[in-house]
Formats: structure tokens, C-alpha cells, sequence
């Protein structure tokens, strides 16, 4: 029975999967089209834009991805091994649960110009943010958690505890350990993490258009409003202003490989030095530094939300459960029968920016004539609900014990009941996860809400952005923490069944 269902499987999780991702071929076939004429260069260096929209990416870019990279470094050397660091990694997905777009709300209410910052302390003005610096430190504060959470994941905690204990015998200093012994057991994969953090930080549009900077605004939004209009000349000017954003992205990817490099050449010539820290630090309100961020951003929006109707709900509750649960069985799936080796493609949606993947996205369905239409808004939020899904999930699957599997095949099990009644089981604790992870991603989806429905689907996520331009505040601090709270109790949720499994599992043993 598995000789027979493994060739129609395979070759419909590869139809799925091309489904998914055909949109990558059209957008790189539509950011080169343009790229050959030396007029439409000229036509975009020529914008009076250009110049301070490329320092505003660069800065935001760059406080967002080392602001990120050194909250999440630092806490590392302050906090591991212990129970704090295992009592902050077990509340960073209450932080992931809150949305982008819910958070740079509450930033938004609490520090912009007649914000509760500025009504409590009426000694202090607001300064002009021309350049993004308030964007990067949103962003950097929101994915130090992200980078978190993925260092918690891979490091072998209990062979370098170990190998730390030996440092700090030795006089070591944290910091020196971090540098040590951490980061080159990390480094492959934080360089992955970091570069999705980079591609994320350089493309985002909806955090962008709630923070600002507004005139002129970063180059991810200023290609978004030339994509949107309908003169020819001004959407080829943001397809070559999207393959501009990618050559800073690889640009930027270099620079941060070459750094990595020369730290990798520090590595083999140690001074034996050993820097203790003589002041202690105050590592129990460290650890509580990002959990209070979350917490701030609640009370935020309770000072300020009003009771109001909230029509989308339904629409973006029917769009993240709907592309969670539709990822996770395509995930499934996939683990089993898709290919072994090669396929790095599948992390795609990270590593770009999106916007090219949304116009990609949106000349497919102009020419399947689904634009507008309900499937059309499923199908665009799964090119980014199951790469980051997957994410979750495939750890998980490749820890399974190899031996359990052997076993259930010396007693005449085949694949599918292996799948059904061994793997599956075994992983149900990560599915429930990733599919939090998944609903918050499709809730926070904007571009591709906004222009694959064509205007008629609206969600929390783009009522959010729309009336972060110019709209009563008790009703965008509504729409903000019912973003939320969705995504909270999805994960609570989640959480909860989490620990039912586990008990679970705990009386079989």
C-alpha cells in the first residue's frame, strides 16, 4: 500500500508546493524586464525621493537588524544556562504572538506627537524622526525576540553548560564565553535568522506606513505607492525600485558575511585574558525586559480602545485558520514525501523582500482572472504561512528517534501507518505551535490582502494601517488590540492543548 501511494503523494505535494511558489518565477522575470533600459535608470536616480528614502531604509535597516542581534546576544550572556533563561524563552511566544502591525500601533500611540509619553511628561517635545530611527528600534525590539526564540531551539545547551562551567573556573568573563564558545556553535543558523531579520526589516511596508518616516518614506513604501498607481512609468520605476531594495538586501548580506568572517579569523589567535565583570548585573530585570514590552503594549491599547463593531474579524479569523490549517497538512506532507535534499527554495519568502513576491503574486492571478476573490487572498497568504511554519515543525521532525521507526518496520508496519500512527503523534505538541506561529503570520499579512481582494476583503491588519494615517485613536487602538488579542488567544490556545498533550504522553510512559 505505501509502494503504491508513494508516487501519487509525492507528485501531489509537488503540485501543491509549485503552486505555492510559482510566484517567484513571474516577479524575477518582472524586476528584470525593466533593468536593461538605461531610460528607466535614469528616470529613477532623477526622483528627488531617492536620496533621503535610501538613508531612512539604511537606518532603520540597520538599527532593526544589530539592535536585534545585540538585545538577543546580550541576554543570551547574561541569562544562560539557568532557570531565567528558560523562564524567558518560555514567555518569548507571548511576544511573537503580538502582531507587527498591533505593536507599532502601541509604539505609535505611546511616542508620536500627542501620544500618552508626551501628555504625561509635558516637559519633553517630540523630535523629527526623518530617518527612521523610530522604525529600527520598534523592529529591533519586536524580532529580538525572533532571534531568541530560534537561538533557544539549536543550541546544545547541555554539552556547553558544561564547557562553560570549565571557562568560569578559569576566570572567564561572560561575555568572553560568548564570544568563545556560543556564538561559533550558533553561527550557521543565526546567520540564517539574521538574514531573514535583514530581508524583513528592508522590505516591510504596513509597519513602515504606521511609524513612518512619512515625506519621504522608506524605499519599501515608496515602491508599494508606485506599484499602486496606474501610470506605466511610475510602476516600472517601483519594479526597479524593488530590484534596488534586493541589491541592498545582497549588499548589506555581504557585508554582514565578510563580518562574520573576520570574527571567524579572531577565533584562532586567544590572548588568554580573562575580563570579569566587577559590577553585578541585574539579571533578574533583564530577563524582564522584553516580556515587559508586551505588557506595555497591552496596556497601551486598553488605556486607549474604545467599544466599537468590528466587521473584519470574521474575514481575518477565516484567512489564518483557514491558511494555517491548509499549510500545516501541505507541511506534513511534504516532511514525508517531498525530497530529502535540496530544498532551500522553500525559505525563499524569508530571504527576499516581499514586495516583488506580492507583484509576482498579483500578475498570476490577473491572469487566472481570481484577482478580487476569496481563494486568490487564501492562496497569496500561504507563500508566507508555510516557510515559517515549516520552520517550527522541521526540528521537530528530524529529532524523531530513528530507532522507534525501525522498530515499527521490523514489526511489519508500513510508511503510511508509521506516518499516521508514530510520527504524527510524536509531533503534536511542535504542530500546535507552528500553527500559532502560522495564524499570527497570516493575520499580519497586508500587501497581500490588500491587492490580490482588490480592496474588498478587509482585515484587523489593514483596517489597523488605514487608520494609523489619519483616524480616531480610541478606534485604531480598537482595531490594534483586537489584532492582538486573536493572535493571543490563538496561542493560548495552542499553549494550552500543548500541555494537555504533554501530560498526555507523561501517563503513557
Amino acid at each position: 500500500m505505501a509502494a503504491s501511494l508513494r508516487h501519487p503523494l509525492s507528485w501531489l505535494v509537488w503540485l501543491a508546493m509549485a503552486a505555492i511558489y510559482l510566484p517567484i518565477l513571474p516577479a524575477g522575470a518582472m524586476l528584470l524586464a525593466p533593468a536593461f533600459s538605461v531610460t528607466h535608470w535614469q528616470s529613477l536616480l532623477n526622483d528627488p525621493q531617492l536620496p533621503q528614502a535610501t538613508v531612512a531604509t539604511l537606518v532603520s535597516t540597520l538599527i532593526a537588524t544589530l539592535g536585534s542581534l545585540l538585545i538577543a546576544l546580550s541576554l543570551l550572556a547574561l541569562l544562560w544556562p539557568g532557570k531565567r533563561w528558560r523562564r524567558l524563552n518560555t514567555r518569548l511566544p507571548w511576544l511573537l504572538a503580538i502582531p507587527h502591525v498591533a505593536f507599532a500601533t502601541s509604539a505609535l500611540l505611546l511616542f508620536a506627537e500627542g501620544g500618552i509619553f508626551y501628555q504625561v511628561c509635558t516637559v519633553c517635545t517630540p523630535a523629527l524622526d526623518r530617518y527612521g530611527a523610530g522604525l529600527g528600534l520598534t523592529l529591533a525590539v519586536k524580532e529580538s525576540a525572533f532571534v531568541l526564540w530560534a537561538i533557544y531551539a539549536v543550541l546544545p545547551e547541555k554539552r556547553l553548560a558544561q564547557q562553560k562551567v570549565v571557562l568560569q573556573t578559569f576566570g572567564y568573563g561572560r561575555f568572553q564565553i560568548l564570544n568563545w564558545l556560543l556564538l561559533p556553535a550558533i553561527a550557521p543558523v543565526l546567520g540564517a535568522v539574521m538574514l531573514a531579520v535583514l530581508a524583513w526589516s528592508i522590505s516591510v511596508v504596513d509597519v513602515a506606513i504606521v511609524l513612518g518616516p512619512g515625506n519621504p518614506p522608506t524605499l519599501a513604501v515608496l515602491a508599494w505607492q508606485w506599484l499602486s498607481q496606474g501610470d506605466a512609468q511610475q510602476q516600472t520605476k517601483g519594479m526597479l525600485l524593488c530590484l534596488l531594495i534586493l541589491l541592498l538586501l545582497a549588499a548589506l548580506a555581504a557585508l554582514g558575511y565578510g563580518a562574520w568572517k573576520a570574527w571567524r579569523r579572531t577565533l584562532s589567535d586567544l590572548p588568554g585574558t580573562r575580563r570579569t565583570s566587577p559590577v553585578p548585573l541585574p539579571e533578574r530585570s533583564i530577563s524582564r525586559l522584553l516580556p515587559a514590552c508586551g505588557v506595555l503594549c497591552v496596556a497601551v491599547l486598553l488605556m486607549l480602545v474604545q467599544r466599537d463593531e468590528m466587521g473584519s474579524l470574521s474575514t481575518s479569523l477565516s484567512f489564518g485558520l483557514l491558511s494555517s490549517l491548509i499549510a500545516l497538512v501541505l507541511i506534513f506532507l511534504w516532511l514525508e514525501w517531498g525530497p530529502q535534499r535540496g530544498t532551500l527554495w522553500v525559505w525563499l519568502p524569508l530571504a527576499l523582500p516581499a514586495l516583488p513576491l506580492v507583484t509576482g503574486q498579483y500578475f498570476i492571478a490577473l491572469r487566472l482572472g481570481i484577482d478580487g476573490q476569496y481563494v486568490a487572498v487564501l492562496w497569496s497568504h500561504l507563500l508566507w504561512v508555510l516557510p515559517w511554519m515549516l520552520l517550527v515543525l522541521q526540528p521537530a521532525w528530524h529529532r524523531i528517534d530513528p530507532r522507534l521507526i525501525l522498530t515499527a518496520r521490523t514489526l511489519g508496519w508500513r510508511r503510511v501507518k508509521i506516518f499516521c500512527l508514530l510520527k504524527c503523534p510524536l509531533l503534536v505538541r511542535p504542530a500546535l505551535l507552528a500553527f500559532a506561529t502560522g495564524f499570527s503570520v497570516s493575520m499580519a499579512q497586508y500587501m497581500p490582502t490588500l491587492w490580490l481582494g482588490a480592496g474588498r476583503f478587509t482585515t484587523l491588519t489593514t483596517e489597523t494601517v488605514a487608520l494609523s494615517s489619519g483616524g480616531s485613536m480610541p478606534v485604531l487602538a480598537n482595531r490594534a488590540l483586537g489584532l492582538l488579542l486573536v493572535t493571543g488567544m490563538v496561542f493560548g490556545l495552542a499553549a494550552l492543548l500543548s500541555r494537555l498533550a504533554g501530560r498526555y504522553r507523561q501517563g503513557l510512559r
